[in-house]
């Protein structure tokens, strides 16, 4: 592989995102629900009410890896608030998708978010809110170039990113039993916040 390029994802690359999402997470609910449905989602990463940056590893002028990291602010709720109709008609147009346990789990969880912000809006005494946390969303790397260092040259350059902004901290969630994505994590220095036997894939990196 030849020099990276680490540069800003732009709206006219969402396709390319998409595309390399769904080859690095095939099996993954919003991969079920298609291109076009993955394709919003990172539309609504790179503009929403984020303090995030959406980042790509370009291979000479191919897309080979991207990195959403920052603040995050209704990353799911907003995705889903803002393309509620969408999902809907997809899910109604694609019954079998209701057949995708992963899927089925997701709708649920979407729905779970979506009560939840609701309840967030309705005037009540609310708990101080608890202070910004620089996350690693979302992170993907081309099967054809894994190995080729994309993943190291993405998650250096978000670590620089918060380092340079005032952030002594980054978390990110992995899938507990997604083994080589964990020692991946551990290799760049990352530890799993909890010890515990029931560790759900929680991790965090010190920065100083």
């Amino acid at each position: 592989m030849s020099q990276l390029r680490i540069a800003p994802i732009h709206r006219a690359d969402l396709d390319v995102v998409a595309d390399v999402h769904r080859r690095a997470f095939t099996d993954s609910a919003i991969t079920a629900l298609g291109h076009e449905a993955v394709r919003r989602y990172y539309g609504w990463l790179l503009d929403g009410p984020h303090d995030a940056a959406l980042m790509g590893a370009w291979d000479r002028d191919q897309l080979v890896g991207f990195c959403a990291a920052g603040t995050f602010r209704g990353a799911l709720s907003g995705y889903l608030r803002e393309n509620r109709v969408y999902l809907a008609l997809r899910l109604l147009t694609h019954p079998w998708l209701a057949t995708n346990e992963i899927v089925r789990d997701r709708v649920r969880t979407g729905m779970t978010v979506m009560v939840r912000y609701r309840r967030r809006r309705k005037p009540a005494a609310q708990p101080p809110a608890a202070p910004p946390r620089f996350g690693v969303l979302a992170i993907a790397t081309d099967p054809e170039a894994q190995g080729g260092g994309v993943g190291r040259a993405l998650m250096s350059e978000a670590e620089e990113r918060a380092r340079r902004i005032g952030f002594d901290r980054m978390v990110l969630s992995v899938h507990p039993h997604n083994h080589r994505a964990v020692r991946f994590y551990e290799g760049l220095g990352w530890m799993r916040s909890s010890l515990e036997a029931s560790w759900n894939g929680a991790m965090e990196k010190q920065l100083r």
